[in-house]
């Protein structure tokens, strides 16, 4: 209810039991909390027992000391998880205050109780009523009030460096009351007679406060099945009968004074329960109920992923085998035509060999592409010497590309790169093809020796690209905005992914208007 956790996604909850039931199961607590106090009531032998002062004041001790430990526990719980911005609970704070002062004064009755060394002054009934009382008034008021405030009200007094000196302060004046006014002075218990009317009108009207308090609760909780305020709702109502139980107490020692301190703890514990218990262990049950849920949303997603895995490895069967070996047969068609056609049907098989080798090379684009994110891209490296190799690559595609605008400024001077030649030959003839392609002018080949790395660079004097795009242009399907939006956009992709297997980076510098520089590094064969 106060302070506790917001709720995590869960399963299912359990589900609830007949409401018919649940009213008879809270119809025979309600007798047998009761029950003690009406056969008190009904055997006066039995109520007129009374425990040795030695006995009571050990018991009374025992209890009065375990319902000041609660109450602290709860304050702290309360108080700290009310100023984390988690929570920021207006009632957690008003209740952490109020029971901070409630577990003082039931310290204080604890101390001036006959037979106890008392706190400035001897331990006598008097005294220990006004403590009693004090403590009484204050944690009733508070579980009543507390609850029926917005969680998230704020004000001036609902801060916390109001409230904790407010019940500091409530704590000093009733101290003061008991050390300066009421010595010597009966208002409450008068030996040889009982208790006073004022004494049994302030139990009266707590007992009403709390049975009120204890049915509005009760109302809370079957309408929002709020366990905590069904806890609360007990609480108040064993705080109603230990009312009732100080309102007949003949002797300070006899069994009345006993059941009502019962009751008394037994509220603590359901107030420990609702309000400490709510803050610190409910929290840990809902992350528990999260991480089973997300164990179980996780091993779907892994099943659903292992799925789409074979489905994609399907594909690439189809794609590397039943696309591609169709295609071979039109390529070797389309270059033995391109030989030995006359002039006009040579033009005519060697576009048709030109868009063949585009159509494979998206064809290997999206196998790569599906190999290279699953991690199953095998490279056969081999020494490579750029120069030749560019050149017998630019000779290749003579037909299929201008490469009378391309040139090949590689020094046969540099030492061999660690490279797969046909890996390499994809990664040339996609950048080689992309700078005639969005470039008028001259292409340049070039490389240099970068320590124990070869950086490859292909320059043109396009259009260039926008600075916005250079940092998306590697990225799957992705294009620039300034270029023909025509092709899958997963070549500078593929490059880059084809680059990295080889241990090498892609980079590109490029000026609007000035052309573009793409440059990649390859180890330098061993």
């Amino acid at each position: 209810m106060i302070a506790a956790a917001p709720t995590a996604p869960a399963a299912e909850p359990p589900a609830a039991p007949p409401a018919d039931a649940g009213h008879g199961r809270r119809l025979a607590l309600t007798i047998a909390a009761a029950l003690p106090l009406l056969v008190l009531i009904g055997l006066k032998d039995v109520a007129a027992v009374e425990l040795t002062a030695p006995e009571y004041v050990s018991f009374h001790t025992a209890l009065e000391l375990a319902v000041a430990s609660m109450l602290l526990a709860t304050f702290a719980v309360q108080w700290f998880a009310a100023g984390s911005r988690a929570f920021h609970d207006a009632r957690a704070r008003v209740l952490g205050s109020a029971l901070l002062a409630g577990a003082i004064f039931e310290g204080l009755h604890a101390l001036v109780f006959p037979g106890m060394p008392g706190f400035f002054g001897p331990g006598t009934v008097e005294r220990g009523i006004v403590y009693w009382l004090a403590a009484r008034v204050w944690t009733v008021v508070a579980l009543v009030v507390a609850p029926l405030l917005a969680p998230k009200r704020d004000g001036p007094l609902l801060r916390r460096r109001v409230l904790v000196p407010a019940s500091v302060v409530a704590v000093g004046a009733v101290l003061a009351l008991d050390l300066l006014v009421l010595p010597r002075r009966h208002l409450f218990y008068v030996p040889g007679r009982g208790l006073t009317p004022l004494k049994l009108a302030i139990e009266g009207v707590l007992a009403v406060v709390a049975a009120a308090g204890a049915i509005a609760h009760a109302r809370a909780a079957r309408r929002t099945g709020d366990r905590a305020r069904g806890r609360l709702s007990a609480a108040l109502y064993l705080m109603a009968l230990c009312g009732i139980s100080f309102a007949l107490y003949a002797h300070a020692y006899d069994a009345f004074n006993v059941l009502g301190h019962l009751y008394m703890t037994g509220a603590a514990v359901l107030v420990f329960d609702a309000l400490f218990l709510a803050a610190l262990v409910k929290p840990y049950a809902e992350l528990d109920a999260l991480r089973a849920h997300v164990a179980g949303e996780l091993e779907v997603t892994i099943a659903r992923l292992r799925e789409r895995t074979e489905q994609r490895d399907d594909l690439l069967r189809a794609v590397s085998h039943d696309l591609r070996t169709p295609l071979q047969v039109v390529l070797l068609r389309a270059s033995s035509l391109a030989r030995a056609a006359p002039e006009t049907h040579g033009r005519a098989a060697r576009s048709i060999l030109g868009a063949g080798r585009r159509m494979e090379r998206m064809l290997r684009d999206l196998v790569d592409s599906a190999r290279a994110e699953s991690g199953q891209l095998v490279l056969a490296r081999e020494p490579v010497p750029l120069a030749p190799f560019v050149a017998g690559l630019l000779a290749e595609a003579d037909g299929v590309l201008e490469v009378g605008r391309v040139t090949n400024a590689v020094s046969p001077a540099l030492p061999p790169a660690d490279a797969d030649p046909d890996r390499l030959e994809r990664i040339l003839l996609n950048l080689v093809g992309n700078a005639l392609k969005y470039s008028p002018g001259p292409v340049t080949v070039s490389a240099r020796r970068d320590g124990g790395a070869l950086c490859v660079s292909v320059r043109d004097e396009g259009d260039g690209i926008a600075p916005e795009d250079q940092a998306r242009i590697f990225e799957r399907y992705v294009r620039a905005r300034s270029v023909r939006q025509d092709g899958l956009g997963l070549g500078l992709f593929i490059v880059r992914r084809l680059v990295e297997a080889h241990g090498g980076r892609i980079r590109v510098e490029s000026v609007p208007g000035q052309g573009s520089v793409f440059s990649f590094t390859l180890p330098v064969a061993g």
